[in-house]
């Protein structure tokens, strides 16, 4: 009989070796031990240092919301931004593995362009190393200012596939593709010559770069479009781009079948849905003739040869998107004629550009005066204090990723800036790839991120792994789009309101983290009904909440009014121990895992529970009676290695232990 001591670390080695991992070692000996024939081998005791591992069950999420602290409304329906879904691979996670996992959630998800892929997770540990949680680090890319990519940016037509107008008129399908753009000079042209708006084939929106709305600026010149005697709009819109739902339809189907299977992100507008191409004007009195396609913030010369500036708002009775005419010469701006409607004769005169500024989760208007680089500010909540007709609308989840979309009538326009928090691409715009082997892959932000109306979204999302905003077009588009802050201007009680920037040069918001169920109706609230409820408080180290905000007092949370948030957990992360086995590969015996349905080098299992109940920490197990195992050796057995394997039932590395392991195996003649 011999007892073999088999251990994880060797003392004379000074730096850790490969051989010395705490779940798979291997001991050798400088005087082999001789194994006698026909003998037997069980585990003695066993000492381990455990740290627990993470279960993420199929039905586990948390949400994290970006946006106005909701205590600031006086209702739900006030809001303009809306959690968005944190979803973990199922799956048993060691603490390393786990915090890039979490990690990992947070920047695969859709989100602001501000503060995508900014969030860091780390393991959160005490002065002797016990880990006490998790560190969520929430990263604003800040000031937009001077990051000017106008000469880099790239074109799409608005209309991919079908300009609307072509279907009603013309026998042709064509795409609004009658515009060249070219980077280096920033000019827009359109190449073929339309008289209204809603005829126009020219229209395009600039990819490659969300607009900065942390100060970021957008600069466009006018003086060759305003020299036609055609309309022309410039605007930021949030992404457009068609789909071919029809089984990605091909060119081998007929023209009207190609157009019912036709279908665009927006296209749940006023116009699309009703087959007019009507603007509200400020009062809702008689209509401006406008365009087919969707802005969220626009300039317009109109049909009518006046300047029109426009916002997207919310028809309630037909529960569609439409625009509306924003009462600007009502502001008392630099250089006003008075206080009418800018006709173009008069905008010519004094102005020669347009300027679109962002300040936090509002977007200003500027009128560029002729010939100098000074703006005139048309459009602000600094007029009125945020009163409707004065300013836009808030920045919600459907509108933070902004694009430039142009529609010209005749002539061109120079983009002279653009700015933008994000570098080339690196913040995707969707694409539609046609044919049977393409499809549709969303973008980064939450509005191309949801299913398109009345189909099933999943055939046409290639691999982003996220989880949809929802899977038709009403929850959260509706619910963003829709909110009181989105209604027409004489539906309205009260100002806007708005975050505007914080002192590190960020948008005000507040990081909001939804971990558990809680009781309604909560001020907290910021969740759709598809997000009810989430249950990973304790697997977050917040154990006793179920919301945690970055402008909490409670000492868990640091950074507030910064670019950078840091939430600390109050406690340790809720962790299981998984099954543990003791596995020798090296000897001659023979087991059997049903797990693995077939022959093993298993010889114990490691009970989940110390004698004091604890399942981590330092763990010391000693069988009471020992569980043998015949070796199978006919003759005497030479052992120079020992190598020693702690794993799960799939025989797979434990990934949960450290420190030292030591195992003590005894051996004997087989009874």
């Amino acid at each position: 009989m011999s007892l073999i001591v088999a251990t994880s670390r060797i003392d004379e080695n000074t730096l850790p070796q490969a051989s010395e991992k705490p779940s798979n070692f291997k001991n050798f000996f400088r005087s082999p031990i001789e194994i006698e024939a026909d003998s037997e081998i069980a585990v003695q005791s066993v000492k381990v240092q455990r740290t627990g591992n993470i279960t993420i069950e199929e039905d586990d999420f948390f949400c994290h919301y970006f946006g106005t602290d909701p205590r600031n409304y006086s209702d739900y329906n006030e809001l303009t931004s809306f959690s968005r879904t944190i979803k973990i691979p199922r799956g048993t996670y060691s603490l390393s593995g786990y915090e890039k996992q979490v990690q990992d959630a947070l920047n695969r998800q859709y989100d602001d362009p501000r503060t995508f892929g900014g969030y860091g997770v780390d393991i959160h540990t005490n002065a002797s190393g016990v880990e006490l949680g998790l560190d969520i680090q929430c990263v604003d890319k800040g000031n937009a200012a001077g990051n000017d990519f106008h000469a880099s940016l790239g074109s799409t037509p608005t209309y991919n596939i079908a300009n609307p107008y072509s279907y009603w008129t013309d026998d042709e399908i064509e795409k609004s593709s009658k515009f060249t753009y070219t980077s280096a000079t920033g000019i827009f042209l359109s190449t073929e010559r339309s008289t209204t708006l809603n005829n126009s084939e020219s229209i395009g929106m600039l990819t490659g770069f969300p607009f900065g709305l942390n100060g970021g600026e957008f600069i466009v010149e006018t003086g060759v479009a305003m020299a036609t005697t055609d309309p022309f709009t410039v605007g930021l819109s949030r992404p457009q781009i068609q789909i071919e739902s029809d089984t990605n339809a091909t060119l081998a189907q007929t023209e009207d079948e190609r157009w019912r299977g036709i279908q665009q992100l927006d296209d749940k507008t006023y116009p699309a849905e009703q087959n007019q191409t009507d603007w509200m004007t400020y009062n809702d009195t008689s209509p401006i003739r406008g365009t087919w396609e969707m802005y969220d913030y626009v300039f317009a010369v109109d049909d009518e040869d006046e300047i029109t500036i426009a916002q997207r708002v919310w028809n309630e009775d037909q529960e569609v998107s439409q625009m509306q005419e924003i009462d600007y010469w009502n502001n008392a701006y630099t250089n006003s004629p008075g206080t009418a409607k800018l006709t173009k004769a008069q905008f010519v005169a004094t102005w020669d550009g347009i300027q679109f500024l962002g300040v936090g989760d509002e977007v200003e208007l500027y009128f560029k005066e002729k010939g100098k680089a000074v703006f005139d500010k048309v459009v602000s909540s600094t007029f009125a204090s945020g009163a409707p007709g004065t300013c836009f609308s808030p920045i919600g989840s459907t509108s933070y990723a902004l694009y430039p979309q142009i529609n010209v009538g005749d002539g061109s326009v120079h983009i002279t800036k653009f700015d933008s928090s994000n570098t080339l691409n690196q913040y995707k715009f969707p694409v539609f790839t046609v044919g049977a082997t393409g499809g549709y892959l969303a973008g980064d932000d939450a509005f191309s991120n949801e299913g398109f109306y009345g189909l099933s979204a999943e055939p046409y999302i290639l691999g982003t792994g996220r989880t949809l905003c929802s899977n038709t077009v009403q929850p959260f588009v509706f619910s963003a789009d829709s909110s009181v802050q989105k209604l027409p201007l004489d539906e309205l009680d009260g100002n806007y309101l708005f975050a505007l920037s914080n002192s590190g040069k960020g948008v005000d918001y507040t990081h909001l983290f939804t971990m558990n169920k809680f009781t309604v109706p909560e001020r907290l609230d910021t969740l759709l009904a598809s997000q009810e409820y989430p249950n990973m408080s304790g697997k977050l180290g917040f154990v006793d909440r179920a919301f945690i905000i970055s402008n909490n007092t409670d000492g868990y949370v640091v950074g507030n009014d910064t670019l950078t948030i840091i939430f600390t957990s109050t406690g340790e992360l809720q962790k299981t121990a998984t099954g543990s086995f003791i596995r020798i590969p090296n000897l001659t015996h023979k087991t059997f895992n049903g797990a693995q349905s077939g022959i093993s080098k298993i010889i114990y299992q490691m009970p989940q529970f110390a004698n004091d109940g604890r399942q981590f920490g330092a763990l010391y197990f000693e069988a009471s009676e020992k569980t043998y195992v015949k070796l199978h050796n006919t003759a005497p057995m030479i052992l120079n290695m020992l190598q020693v394997q702690i794993v799960d039932a799939q025989e797979r590395e434990l990934n949960s232990l450290t420190g030292d392991t030591q195992v003590v195996f005894h051996v004997r003649k087989a009874v």
